[in-house]
């Protein structure tokens, strides 16, 4: 009998080897993102922006009156969740810190109203998201789709981009 001596680092072994490690590298490189991802999702301003484009959907409190408004909602009541266009025009024209404040927020806020039918910008909340600090060291946006309903009653289609940054 003669016994014939196997090589270790045969070419399939070398193969084997080099499929294993770009496997581990792919796998390692997806949990890295999603991770990343979480985070984001997970973070204080990203909550926040949240808890802000939700309270579009919600009523004033406690009416619509621009002069008592203490809680800042756009929507016509909490079964009509159409949003009020005279309270964008309250927001609108109030500053930074009384629209943290009917927010109940510590962070910087600003919201643009997108008209889709006519395709323009309708109102500005806050600071123009042009105009945002670059030195700002977070910045988080959201977009919502809402209707809008105006004084007359009808309505429109429109997007709300909320900004939120430090």
């Amino acid at each position: 009998m003669m016994y014939k001596k196997g090589q270790y680092f045969s070419f399939d072994a070398i193969v084997a080897s080099v499929i294993f490690v770009l496997a581990l590298v792919a796998l390692l490189s997806y949990w890295h993102s999603v991770r990343s991802y979480l985070e984001h999702e997970n973070s204080g301003i990203s909550r926040e922006t949240m808890r802000i484009s939700n309270l579009l959907f919600v009523p004033s409190s406690p009416s619509g009156d621009c002069a008592k408004i203490e809680r800042l909602g756009f929507a016509n009541s909490w079964y009509d969740k159409r949003v009020n266009e005279s309270i964008l025009k309250c927001a609108e024209k109030m500053n930074g810190e009384s629209l943290r404040a009917n927010l109940s927020t510590y962070l910087n806020v600003s919201m643009v109203v997108h008209d889709i039918n006519n395709n323009k910008d309708v109102y500005f909340i806050g600071t123009v998201p042009s105009s945002i600090p670059s030195a700002a060291s977070e910045v988080s946006k959201m977009r919502r789709i809402a209707t809008v309903q105006k004084g007359d009653g009808s309505t429109y289609l429109a997007a709300i981009d909320v900004y939120v940054y430090k």
